[in-house]
């Protein structure tokens, strides 16, 4: 984040990316997903096909996780 303090007019903002781990096998609309590295450092060039579909409710399933366990900042 310090690269946003360099401008002119500071821009400062947090960007991550999720990867959910899991270590059972996961149904996703009828689809079975198994994390092969759970318990492992993941490899970072290493790509699951996921559907448009399948990734709206994961991103649903995770929205709902954090609004039930995560405190309101």
């Amino acid at each position: 984040m310090n690269s946003f303090y360099k401008e002119a007019v500071p821009d400062p903002h947090l960007h991550i990316h999720v990867r959910p781990r899991y270590e059972a096998p996961v149904m996703v609309n009828g689809r079975t997903y198994i994390d092969s590295e759970f318990g492992h450092h993941y490899a970072v060039k290493k790509h699951v096909e996921i559907s448009d579909k399948d990734r709206e409710e994961v991103c649903t399933r995770l929205k709902k996780w954090l609004n039930c366990c995560m405190p309101v900042l």
